[in-house]
């Protein structure tokens, strides 16, 4: 350990180990501060992280505070980490949480999310090499699946060659049965003792990193004051808008007489829709380079592109967004950004928004509708959630042909809806794709406000919030509910009937509605947001799970139509 000033040591630095940071989570000896947010990062976030390590790159330095005897500062254990309230750490995390959290689940498999490994991404079997970091293509190599959807059907089924990253401390055990599969496939010319020779090699290069790779933490004493830390905190905290590609492009194409700068502020200016949904200029580039070079990927969007390109599909390219966000307001329901499945998911399609432009009236209405449904499948198929500039790449390459005379092959989330009951019968809010795809579809439902009765116009829908149906605080009573946050107990309600539900049993303020505008109104507006009102149902007995097990078939029905595809009901035991 060394000071990072010999002559007055401020704070001390000293790498540690991955393997080492985790097992003191698990024991609790590093924790959280309370002041720390909640765990945000998505799955593809947390799988860019993976990748960082397993190339052995830079991924930041983390800021840890020393908490001396009975320093009694409000602490808590990272999400999926044991919680013990007599337990206190002796370390507190200042800046690093997110990481942190992000590989203790991954290498503990806790959380939301299980992370695997496609060992044969990182291997060339004919030349029997291990790849170099270049040549890994780890949007693919690494991937997720939700933990409720363990034992289900998913688009990614489990392979042999899917290690799962909290068992790579059983690396040599999974490999003995792996290099067995390998000898018994006449395929793959390789004998269990060479599989294992070259899977090792990978294991050192790749597997190792994830419980050796050195972390650089920078460490402040326990004497360090609460000003300090406090101060620290929120200087490490402050946002700041970092260099992107949008920024890098700019100075490059201004000699060539392209301003990407006075591009977008005239773009915003002539689309309002941009700055609504909050485009990022970055989405337009990607979609010239999709147009041009049929890839997203950033380092095609930043070597590839030129000014004459820009010149020649910009304006296209920014009609195609506005375009379709017209689109998905008026025919999906995406009423607002905030309920916006994926950013990432308009750029294909406003890269081909001008093929369907240039059909004849009459076959604009079909290609249209292969745009929503293609919307709609992506959303619900989760294709977005990990490695999103290849599926964008995947999918412009079908959509180009197949929205204008339905020719070709259509794309991956039409050929196939990867998704079943069991799926969405236990995604919370977290799954943001699933949760505001429901919310879309109610809004597309013409979903009416539970007060008043009323139709929800397209300024109330975009006005109203998310609230739960059977109210939070109602559920904490009853012994054994399942969660509140399913996003099957949520629905476009406006903030003052929320107020008026409040914590009642939803057979309360059911009779209120009833009394207000009358038991077919009450029937007409249940329906419209997707819920049963039969007596003996759910939500008449007060019975949350039957109220659940209700929902989801309209739901499930709701997505059917919307996507033209059928959807496994198998429901895993809970």
């Amino acid at each position: 350990m060394t000071s990072a000033y010999e002559s007055d040591p401020i704070f001390q630095t000293n790498p540690l180990q991955v393997l080492n940071i985790v097992t003191r989570i698990q024991s609790q000896e590093i924790a959280l501060p309370d002041f720390q947010r909640d765990f945000v990062w998505d799955s593809t976030r947390t799988a860019e992280l993976l990748g960082s390590i397993m190339s052995r790159y830079p991924v930041g330095t983390l800021l840890f505070w020393e908490q001396g005897e009975g320093q009694a500062f409000a602490s808590r254990s990272f999400d999926g980490a044991p919680s013990s309230p007599n337990k206190l750490p002796s370390v507190l995390v200042l800046d690093g949480q997110q990481r942190l959290t992000s590989l203790y689940q991954a290498l503990t498999g806790s959380g939301d999310e299980r992370y695997f490994i496609k060992v044969d991404e990182f291997v060339d079997i004919p030349s029997r090499s291990v790849r170099e970091v270049p040549d890994v293509d780890f949007e693919k190599a690494i991937f997720s699946m939700p933990t409720a959807a363990k034992t289900s059907r998913r688009s990614r089924p489990l392979q042999p060659s899917h290690l799962p990253i909290a068992e790579v401390h059983q690396f040599d055990d999974w490999l003995d049965d792996y290099a067995d599969t390998i000898e018994n496939d006449p395929q793959l010319p390789l004998t269990a003792k060479e599989a294992k020779s070259l899977y090792r090699e990978m294991r050192d290069k790749y597997i190792s990193p994830l419980k050796t790779y050195g972390l650089p933490v920078l460490t402040l004493p326990s004497s360090t004051s609460m000003d300090a830390v406090c101060t620290i905190f929120e200087t490490l905290n402050r946002t700041g808008k970092p260099l992107g590609p949008f920024e890098l492009l700019t100075a490059r194409f201004f000699p060539q007489g392209v301003n990407l700068r006075d591009l977008w502020d005239e773009a915003e200016a002539n689309h309002r829709a941009l700055k609504e949904f909050r485009i990022d200029p970055y989405n337009i580039l990607q979609a010239i380079c999709l147009r041009v070079r049929g890839s997203a990927q950033r380092a095609d969007v930043l070597k590839k592109l030129s000014g004459e390109d820009i010149k020649a599909h910009w304006q296209i390219a920014t009609a195609g967004f506005a375009g379709v966000i017209d689109m998905i307001q008026s025919d999906c329901g995406v009423t607002s950004h905030k309920w916006l499945p994926y950013g990432m998911l308009l750029t294909p399609m406003a890269a081909v928004w001008d093929k369907q432009k240039e059909l004849k009236p009459l076959e604009r209405p079909q290609a249209l509708r292969r745009l929503q449904q293609f919307f709609w499948a992506s959303t619900f198929t989760t294709n977005y959630d990990q490695g999103a500039n290849s599926q964008m790449g995947a999918d412009y390459s079908r959509l180009s042909k197949w929205i204008a005379a339905g020719e070709g092959e259509a794309p991956e989330a039409i050929g196939e809806l990867h998704i079943n009951a069991t799926t969405l019968r236990t995604a919370t809010v977290r799954r943001k794709a699933l949760y505001s795809g429901l919310i879309c579809l109610l809004a597309k439902n013409k979903a009416a406000d539970f007060h008043t009765g009323q139709s929800m116009t397209t300024t109330r829908a975009r006005e109203a919030e998310s609230h739960h149906i059977f109210p939070k605080a109602y559920l904490a009573k009853q012994q054994g509910a399942e969660s509140p946050e399913l996003m099957l107990n949520r629905s476009l309600i406006d903030g003052e009937t929320n107020r008026i539900i409040s914590n009642h049993a939803p057979s309360l303020y059911i009779e209120k509605m009833k009394a207000a505008y009358g038991e077919q109104r009450l029937a007409d507006v249940l329906a419209s947001h997707a819920i049963a009102c039969e007596q003996g149902g759910g939500l008449l007995e007060n019975d949350y799970t039957t109220f659940l097990d209700e929902r989801l078939e309209i739901v499930i029905q709701l997505i059917e139509e919307a996507t033209g595809k059928l959807i496994q009901r198998d429901i895993s035991p809970r």
